[in-house]
């Protein structure tokens, strides 16, 4: 089960550029990785898993961080293909680096098609191989956004403040919105955009 933390034990953990960078450690087979980030920052001194390393080439300091081995990964793209090839485009964050760095992942998506088609410069395809399984969810995004496909809900991300903020409110929405719920609670946020489509 995943831990939920305080704010200051969650900056104690390895955070944003660092996850990043430990799942590409483990993506490319190397027990850490090393990164600019972290320059001047007090995280190294709270956080002993923050290390530092002198470039063999050039002397310059760099942090590492220990690779990372995930169980697990969950995230939503917009397509896959019947192959199980999936297609990511937008705002991709970590999500490459996460089914990457996990021993199985779960993509959801809007929509499952014969041929990815035409993708924009950012798109990011991950193989089948890489995909342990695939579920048509079309709205899976929300309160987030799929590019192409909807926007993000506002309302949501701004009510999320309150509700994150006690554990016990927390665990009661993700009761409400997330383990009570089926793909169909999501397909009302794709069927707005009107490109609930494929399946």
């Amino acid at each position: 089960m995943a831990k939920l933390l305080s704010l200051a034990d969650a900056v104690a953990e390895v955070v944003r550029d660092g996850d990043t960078t430990a799942f590409e450690g483990f993506t490319h087979l190397i027990p850490f990785a090393a990164f600019r980030g972290y320059r001047g920052a007090e995280l190294a001194r709270v956080n002993p898993s923050i290390k530092s390393v002198a470039c063999p080439y050039t002397g310059e300091v760099l942090a590492t961080v220990p690779a990372m081995r995930l169980d697990s990964a969950v995230i939503h793209a917009q397509k896959a293909d019947r192959a199980g090839n999936v297609m990511l485009e937008g705002i991709v964050g970590v999500q490459k680096e996460a089914v990457l760095a996990a021993k199985r992942s779960l993509v959801t998506v809007e929509e499952i098609v014969d041929d990815l088609g035409p993708r924009s410069y950012n798109a990011c395809i991950l193989p089948h191989w890489t995909v342990t399984a695939i579920a048509h969810v079309p709205g899976g995004a929300h309160p987030s956004y799929a590019q192409g496909y909807y926007k993000r809900d506002n309302a949501t991300y701004e009510a999320w403040d309150e509700i994150a903020r006690d554990r016990d409110s927390f665990k009661a929405w993700i009761a409400e919105n997330v383990m009570g719920k089926g793909p169909e609670a999501f397909a009302v946020h794709a069927a707005k955009s009107g490109k609930g489509r494929g399946k």
